[in-house]
């Protein structure tokens, strides 16, 4: 994941916009990054609380203290309705007759520094965000996940799936 991939707008009224924080599939360059039914206002590195596991199809968020590193997708609040049902249905909470695999949450998610991405002529914008999020509704442990562990990225020392999401500074 290269940095310099984020664009759009980081709204400066929340009361604008509905946040979505994502860390696995449905983040750029994923096997689900195209699966988002509305066009973002714009999609920003970020990280949350959390504890982040891992195995080779998909990650799990759980509560925790790590700094788990990923994406806010911003959209218009028109669109909220629509990315949440479609969000709700891939990570299987809510569904009738299912049990949830995930479970939708609200959390904050904090931005990471794009100093470097936007002009300097810029406006100060909100660098927390309420977010709706998911976590794995069981313990991941017994579904064949692995913790996994911070390392340092690009934007600083985060838990990233995949591994080489964010690529480590020694490699650019």
């Amino acid at each position: 994941m290269n940095p310099n991939s984020y664009a759009g707008i980081i709204p400066e009224n929340p009361d604008d916009v509905a946040v979505y924080f994502v860390y696995g599939t449905l983040c750029q360059g994923q096997c689900r990054q195209h699966c988002w039914p509305a066009t973002p206002l714009g999609v920003h590195p970020a990280w949350v609380q959390g504890t982040l596991f891992g195995r080779e199809d998909y990650p799990a968020l759980r509560p925790g203290n790590q700094r788990v590193g990923g994406e806010c997708w911003f959209f218009a609040k028109r669109d909220a309705e629509r990315v949440t049902e479609v969000l709700d249905e891939i990570e299987v909470t809510n569904q009738p007759g299912h049990p949830n695999l995930y479970d939708r949450i609200e959390l904050q998610a904090n931005l990471v520094s794009t100093s470097h991405l936007q002009p300097a002529n810029l406006p100060a914008f909100p660098q927390t965000w309420t977010a709706s999020a998911y976590h794995y509704a069981t313990d991941p442990l017994l579904d064949g996940f692995e913790r996994l562990t911070e390392q340092e990225t690009v934007f600083g020392k985060f838990s990233v799936w995949p591994a080489e999401k964010w690529r480590s500074t020694s490699v650019l």
